[in-house]
């Protein structure tokens, strides 16, 4: 995880500094950065980031939470460029909703197992754009509040077979996000989560 999303660990002693980097991380992950027009320049700054539950540095708190819940708690509650205030409340609402998703596409649906079928077309046909769109604007907590809904929809829905390409999108939308428990859920559907897929730039795995 430190070769394919480094800037998960690579600011230590600066949660702000790390938090921007992160961010400009996952627009890199975007298809065709370099081509789209629309995409606005990497941002340059992030809301200060302050916590009440440990140090202000990055690492610490990795190491405390792990790389997806650490990622969620700096983009998802308030607009990048906003000042975050980080809660053990907010802490426990991102772990409770990644266990959510690890339990109904890891455990729970045990029938939805890898469809060699599925590979024709790939990830590449089936991104959620409204999800791409937000964070092309520079808007990540809108971005992640858009993948929050389109996982109730798919727990709303218990077709697994119809709903595979919409499954494979989210959780490839996911990994942007969430990069460890998304990358073993492309696994266990028989994808590379940094292999050639609509949101990777290169094939590193």
């Amino acid at each position: 995880m430190a070769l394919h999303r480094p800037a998960l660990s690579q600011y230590g002693d600066d949660l702000r500094a790390g938090r921007l980097a992160i961010a400009c991380e996952i627009l890199g992950l975007l298809p065709a950065w370099e081509e789209q027009k629309d995409f606005p320049r990497q941002p340059k700054n992030a809301g200060p980031v302050s916590t009440d539950i440990i140090e202000n540095n990055l690492a610490k708190l990795h190491s405390q939470i792990g790389s997806d819940i650490l990622c969620l708690t700096l983009l998802a509650d308030v607009p990048l460029d906003r000042p975050l205030h980080i809660t053990q409340s907010s802490l426990i609402g991102h772990w409770r909703w990644l266990r959510q998703v690890w339990t109904k596409l890891a455990i729970d649906e045990q029938a939805f197992t890898f469809m060699p079928e599925a590979q024709a077309h790939s990830l590449r046909d089936t991104p959620k754009s409204k999800i791409v769109d937000e964070l092309a604007k520079g808007r990540f907590n809108t971005a992640v509040a858009n993948l929050r809904s389109d996982f109730k929809s798919l727990s709303n829905n218990s077709d697994s077979a119809k709903d595979l390409e919409l499954r494979l999108s989210f959780i490839t939308n996911l990994t942007l996000f969430c990069p460890l428990i998304g990358s073993e859920l492309l696994y266990r559907l028989g994808h590379a989560p940094f292999g050639k897929n609509h949101h990777a730039k290169n094939s590193e795995e």
